[in-house]
């Protein structure tokens, strides 16, 4: 079987554990494949619409191999779905223009019932529910996401401190920010790719993640713009931003940097980023979704009080897995201009079943919450191991970095899914 030669880096950094679950993966992912082979790649056409008619941040990072491709004639537009059982799980908002997003929807969700399926869209944007609730779909909401205007973001006082605090200590240790050229070197893909696996052993989640946010930042490459932080030549900090074509904005995918990086990197590489984007004329950036944030308006109506409380008491459940409030302090440091809240939603006038819960889990967590709450005792057990804490301070690591961690966070275009030119 063919295995691409970017991939070899993970394959080599996972052991043969994690060479056996690739293995199921690309059998899995050629079986799908075969299965689908009288269809189109549809990654030239998603790409086309989402140059158009981007408006979710997600929309270019959800077009991914494996994702499907649903349209009408009616409409110049597509939705980005996934099969999960028998639910169809949509990306963010269709791929169309806002007037013919609700349209789109409908049209889909008809299709889906017909063939005795449940649709279900995450995450979407405020404008996209807006459209949809209540006379054709349910909305939960499920986080926000800041927001900057960037022509006129420039904060200062006592709410700039915190950023002051750490441009400051990350430049007083010699951190350098530079926005890579065009030509992505096999380089900085393979320090990139080492940095990813720090970066993903460091934190809370126990687990990688699956098709919605799976971690890529090469992915579509000719689309985004990066941004690395080095001190005396070294990679600390990488980041990934995604354009958002209708709201000629910016989505910051990808802060990553080093578990020893000094102390600020990735405010610097925010701060770095935001102003060079706005040089560039862009309107607006976003660092994308803070999972169950209360920030935003309430302006559309949701599903039931006990639901918000469920969210609610599921944040704080999943704070050991998840530093939930972490990232939402980390994004609001940079006093953004505004917050959006984002929904998931379902098709009114169907009970909303369980497997619709059970679907959004598995395209974040490939083994479901099984693996979540499994992976994460195993990391408790293993970091509580004095060999194991032994050896990786031998190595010169953090003992919570694993290099399986790696699982699941890079895919890889078909041959015959190359991008079209971008103009």
């Amino acid at each position: 079987m063919f295995i691409p030669v970017r991939d070899l880096w993970w394959l080599a950094a996972g052991g043969a554990g994690y060479g056996a679950r690739y293995m199921k993966m690309r059998i899995d992912a050629v079986v799908s494949a075969r299965r689908r082979s009288r269809l189109p790649d549809p990654t030239g056409e998603l790409l086309r619409l989402q140059t158009l008619y981007g408006y979710n941040p997600h929309s270019l990072v959800s077009i991914a191999p494996g994702a499907m491709l649903w349209s009408t004639p009616d409409i110049d537009g597509a939705i980005i779905y996934g099969e999960f059982g028998r639910v169809w799980l949509a990306a963010g908002d269709p791929l169309a223009p806002l007037e013919d997003m609700a349209e789109l929807a409908r049209q889909f969700a008809a299709f889906a019932k017909r063939k005795n399926r449940v649709v279900a869209f995450v995450p979407t944007s405020a404008e996209f529910a807006r459209s949809v609730v209540p006379n054709d779909f349910i909305a939960v909401k499920v986080g926000a996401s800041p927001y900057f205007d960037l022509q006129t973001w420039n904060p200062r006082g006592d709410s700039a401190k915190k950023i002051r605090a750490g441009v400051n200590q990350a430049r007083r240790a010699g951190v350098t920010v530079e926005m890579v050229s065009d030509d992505i070197g096999e380089t900085l893909k393979k320090e990139t790719a080492q940095l990813c696996m720090h970066w993903l052993g460091s934190r809370r989640s126990a687990t990688t993640f699956g098709w919605l946010v799976a971690l890529d930042p090469f992915l579509h490459s000719e689309y985004k713009k990066y941004f690395t932080a080095r001190v005396n030549g070294k990679l600390v900090g990488f980041l990934a931003v995604s354009p958002i074509p209708a709201r000629k904005g910016w989505y910051l995918e990808d802060v990553l940097r080093e578990p020893d990086a000094p102390q600020g990197t990735a405010t610097l590489l925010v701060v770095e980023a935001l102003a060079k984007l706005k040089a560039e004329g862009a309107a607006l950036a976003t660092l994308g979704t803070s999972p169950l944030s209360t920030d935003g308006p309430d302006d559309i109506r949701t599903e039931h009080r006990m639901v918000a409380r469920a969210l609610e008491v599921a944040s704080r459940k999943l704070a050991g897995f998840y530093n939930f409030e972490g990232l939402r302090r980390f994004k609001g440091k940079f006093v953004p201009s505004w917050w959006e809240s984002e929904y998931v939603l379902g098709q009114g006038g169907v009970t909303v079943p369980p497997r619709i819960g059970h679907a959004v889990v598995r395209a974040l967590v490939p083994g479901g919450l099984t693996q979540l709450l499994t992976r994460q005792a195993l990391r408790v057990i293993r970091g509580s191991s004095p060999t194991v804490r032994k050896r990786s301070i031998v190595r010169g690591t953090s003992p919570t970095v694993r290099k399986s961690s790696v699982e699941n966070v890079t895919k890889s275009l078909s041959s015959s899914s190359k991008p079209p030119s971008k103009k």
